[in-house]
């Protein structure tokens, strides 16, 4: 583990064994205000089924999510939190965030540490709100991997090392602006910085008022601008080479509920890029220009169960027209074990693929969510 992350989670821990030692009976001090520590553990397990439905038939069971960590307080301003997943790699357990935030007023706040970055809307949430087993095309192969990804590592983890700046401006009308803006190393988690300049990631939104019978909306713009280093040959060139890197995404969600439960949600988001690196893995000739769409819907027929509809599309290379194209269309039931608000659930997705490079099977697929 790297030095830095390693000061963090040392840092972070300090103060949660702290919040223990506190909850379990330490006196205030004389002028207190009353407030007392807190430490929230949890624990999130996801259980996954697969089928491919092609030529060749496959199956297999997969554990794809078991993550546990802790949220906690400080003070009334000061908070942490740090979460680590052991079903990342399979064979090793990986920490995936740990981050100290600071809350300026009830509206502002900085974060500190390794957390994800404020890019797009359909995978910032965690998995245990997502409507579909698997994200959207885009998100794996463009907001994933605006940090460095090799083969030593794996792909990226939507998560990078940094300090955020979130902040929402509310007025009279009910209209609400918001924006979080993140630098970052852009090396992605447990590692450290090899270049000099820092990446900027950021979002932006607008969102309606809260109305009974005609729902919430949100539309947002999300923004990054980076440098990728790389060393293609450690030894005739170890000082290695600086690639520019940007991406920009436009991003739309309604929501209805009733009693504070959801009932219906519409959800969009176009995401494009450019890189002169290609792959990331490999240096191409020119730039690169990923990008892609999806559109999704979900209708709640009773307050535990709903049906979901996704399309999805993904071109590696718009600049091209070879066979790097794909699209998906994915049909989902979820049914909550013990309400909306616990968030256990099974979700079932059929998807059918359409892919000029990657084949034409079909695939279903099972995830259990237990959240505890």
């Amino acid at each position: 583990m790297k030095f830095v992350q390693l000061v963090l989670l040392t840092s972070v821990l300090v103060l949660a064994g702290g919040s223990i030692q506190t909850i379990d009976g330490q006196e205030s001090s004389p002028g207190s205000t009353g407030f007392e520590p807190t430490f929230d553990p949890f624990f999130w397990l996801q259980i996954g089924g697969h089928a491919d439905l092609g030529d060749v038939d496959s199956n297999s069971l997969m554990l794809p999510k078991a993550r546990f960590g802790a949220n906690g307080k400080v003070t009334e301003k000061l908070s942490y939190h740090f979460m680590l997943d052991g079903a990342v790699n399979g064979d090793e357990v990986k920490l995936l965030q740990t981050f100290m935030k600071y809350k300026f007023s009830n509206r502002t706040s900085m974060r500190l540490g390794q957390f994800k970055y404020p890019f797009g809307i359909g995978t910032y949430p965690s998995f245990t709100t997502w409507d579909f087993n698997h994200p959207a095309f885009i998100f794996g192969g463009v907001a994933r991997d605006l940090v460095h990804r090799d083969e030593a590592s794996g792909p990226g983890y939507f998560r990078d090392l940094g300090v955020e700046i979130a902040s929402s401006i509310a007025y009279d009308s009910g209209y609400k602006i918001g924006y979080k803006f993140m630098l970052m190393n852009g090396n992605g988690i447990l590692k450290n910085d090899d270049n000099t300049d820092k990446d900027f990631v950021g979002r932006v939104s607008l969102s309606s008022p809260k109305s009974q019978g005609s729902g919430t909306w949100t539309v947002g713009s999300s923004f990054f601008r980076g440098t990728l280093h790389i060393v293609d040959d450690i030894i005739l060139a170890p000082e290695g080479e600086d690639h520019d890197e940007e991406a920009f995404g436009i991003d739309f969600r309604w929501d209805l509920h009733e009693d504070n439960l959801r009932v219906a949600t519409v959800q969009a988001e176009v995401i494009t890029a450019k890189t002169e690196a290609g792959d990331h893995d490999l240096l191409t000739e020119g730039e690169v220009s990923p990008g892609g769409f999806y559109v999704q819907g979900t209708y709640f027929t009773s307050p535990d169960f709903y049906w979901a509809l996704r399309y999805d599309e993904f071109d590696h290379d718009s600049n091209t027209d070879g066979d790097d194209m794909r699209d998906r269309t994915t049909i989902g039931a979820c049914y909550y074990l013990d309400g909306q608000k616990n968030r256990h659930r099974v979700n079932v997705n059929y998807e059918m693929h359409n892919d000029d490079d990657h084949g034409n099977q079909d695939h279903i697929n099972v995830g259990v969510t237990l959240v505890f």
